[in-house]
C-alpha cells in the first residue's frame, strides 16, 4: 500500500522464513544487511516465478523493470560502450554464455558484471589499458619495504612485522598455503597514491581523486586470480605497480581484455606500471602461479568530476540487466561453458580457465603478448609493436593528451630522470 519514490531502496520478501513482506530501507545500511542475511538467499533462489516477489538486490523485479524502461534500457541486444567491432564480439559471446548458466544467483551476478562492463561503466581511453615505467625512487622505496619481509632463501616471512595473510576472497584461487600475503604501510601507500596521481591523469586525460592503494600484495605458489572487474564507484582508473618477484618465479602475465577485442597478456618487470580501466575491462591472472612470490601494489582512482556518481552507477548496473535474465537457454554447440565464482568468472573447459589463453580454442587468435620493461616517458598500448616495443608512427590514443600534463608529472623527491 506504500507509494515509493524511485530513489527509495526496498525489498519485497515472500518466504516462510521471513515475517516482513515489505520494508523501506533508506536510512540504516545495518538494517539492510541484516534483512539480506535473513531472507534474500532463500527468496531469491526459491522463487518459481521471476516476476513474483523475487529478490533483485534492493528493489522488486516489477519496480526494476518499470524503472529500467523509464531510463531507456529497452533495446536488446544493447549498443555496447564503446561501440567497436571487437568489444561487440566479446560481449555478444558473453551474453550467450550467461544465458546458459543454470544457477539463479550466479546468473544474476554474471549479468550485473557483464552489463557494467559492456554498457554502464564509461570508457575514458580508446583501448582501456597502457603500460609505462614508474619513477625509480618510488620503485626503490617499495622494494625496500618488500625486502624487509624476505627470508634468506628469498621467501616472505608470513609472521613478519609488516605482513599479514590476506583473508579469503573467491576471485583468488588456491588452497590455504597459497593465500597471498599483504606487506602493509598505509601511510606510505597514501603518499604513493598522491605522488602517482599525475601519471594516471596523464594516461586517462581526466582529473582524478585518489580512492585506495593496497598492498604490497604478494601472491604465492599455486595461486591464481580469476577474471573480474572492480568496483565502478571507486576503482575506475587503476594501476598495477609490479614491485618484485622471487628468483624462481615463472612468467605470470596479467591478462586484460581491451575495447578492440584483444586479450592482452602483459609480462611485467619490476618497476612497470599497467594502467587499466578496472571497472570496465575484465582482467586477472587465471594461469596458476609457480614460484616463491609475485608482489605488486594496486592503485585506484575515481574521476574528480562532481557529476561522477558512484552510488548511481551501482543502481544503474542493476537496472541494465535484461528482463529475460532468468531464462535458461539450452546448450549451444561450440559455445564454451562460463562459470561464475562469486563475482569473477572462469571458462572451466579451457586451458588456464580462459579460452583465449587456450591455443586449441578459436578465441586464442585474439591474444597478444607484451613484454616489459616498459619505456620511460611513453605509454605502450594498442598500435605499438608487441615484439619490439616500438611506438606507432602516429599516436591514436584518445585519452592521451599529447603530454600537456608533462610538466606536472614529477613526484616529490624525484629528479629529471623520473619525469614523464
Amino acid at each position: 500500500s506504500h507509494k515509493h519514490k524511485p530513489a527509495d531502496y526496498y525489498f519485497y520478501v515472500s518466504h516462510p522464513l521471513c515475517s516482513i513482506y515489505e520494508l523501506v530501507l533508506n536510512k540504516k545500511m545495518v538494517v539492510k544487511t541484516l534483512l539480506l542475511l535473513c531472507c534474500s538467499t532463500a527468496s531469491f533462489l526459491n522463487s518459481s516465478n521471476p516476476n513474483n516477489n523475487i529478490f533483485v538486490h534492493s528493489m522488486s523485479e516489477e519496480f526494476r523493470l518499470e524503472e529500467r524502461q523509464r531510463r531507456g534500457y529497452n533495446k536488446w541486444p544493447p549498443t555496447v560502450v564503446p561501440n567497436t567491432p571487437g568489444w561487440n564480439r566479446i560481449m555478444t559471446r558473453r551474453f550467450s554464455q550467461i544465458e546458459r548458466i543454470r544457477n539463479r544467483e550466479d546468473k544474476w551476478n554474471a549479468w550485473v558484471a557483464i552489463m557494467t562492463s559492456a554498457l554502464v561503466a564509461t570508457n575514458y581511453t580508446q583501448n582501456g589499458w597502457g603500460l609505462t615505467r614508474a619513477p625509480d625512487h618510488i620503485t626503490e622505496r617499495l622494494q625496500q619495504r618488500l625486502n624487509r619481509t624476505l627470508l634468506e632463501e628469498g621467501m616472505i616471512d608470513p609472521s613478519g612485522k609488516y605482513t599479514r595473510q590476506e583473508h579469503y576472497i573467491p576471485v583468488i584461487g588456491g588452497e590455504e598455503h597459497a593465500r597471498p600475503l599483504m606487506i602493509q604501510d598505509a601511510n606510505d601507500n597514501r603518499k604513493i597514491l598522491n605522488e602517482m596521481k599525475p601519471f594516471f591523469e596523464w594516461w586517462s586525460g581526466i582529473d582524478l581523486k585518489p580512492s585506495i592503494a593496497y598492498g604490497i600484495r604478494a601472491y604465492r605458489n599455486d595461486s591464481n586470480l580469476l577474471m573480474h572487474i572492480d568496483k565502478p564507484s571507486t576503482h575506475v582508473i587503476s594501476g598495477i605497480y609490479h614491485v618484485g618477484r622471487s628468483e624462481d618465479a615463472e612468467p605470470w602475465p596479467i591478462v586484460i581484455e581491451d575495447f578492440h577485442g584483444n586479450t592482452n597478456q602483459v609480462y611485467l618487470t619490476p618497476g612497470d606500471i599497467l594502467f587499466y580501466e578496472s571497472s570496465k575491462c575484465f582482467h586477472g591472472r587465471p594461469q596458476v602461479f609457480i614460484g616463491g612470490y609475485y608482489a605488486s601494489l594496486f592503485m585506484h582512482y575515481a574521476p574528480a568530476d562532481p557529476a561522477f556518481d558512484g552510488d548511481e552507477l551501482r543502481h544503474e548496473r542493476d537496472l541494465s540487466v535484461p528482463p529475460h535474465w532468468h531464462v535458461d537457454l539450452p546448450p549451444y554447440e561450440g559455445l564454451d561453458e562460463f562459470e561464475m565464482v562469486g563475482t569473477s568468472f572462469k571458462e572451466p573447459n579451457c586451458k588456464n580457465l580462459l579460452c583465449s589463453l587456450d591455443e586449441t580454442n578459436e578465441e586464442s587468435k585474439h591474444t597478444v603478448n607484451w613484454y616489459g620493461p616498459a619505456p620511460k616517458g611513453l605509454i605502450v598500448t594498442n598500435g605499438w609493436d608487441p615484439e619490439t616495443m616500438e611506438p606507432p608512427k602516429e599516436w591514436v590514443e584518445k585519452g592521451y593528451d599529447g603530454g600537456k600534463r608533462r610538466a606536472h608529472v614529477v613526484a616529490d623527491g624525484s629528479d629529471e630522470k623520473d619525469e614523464l
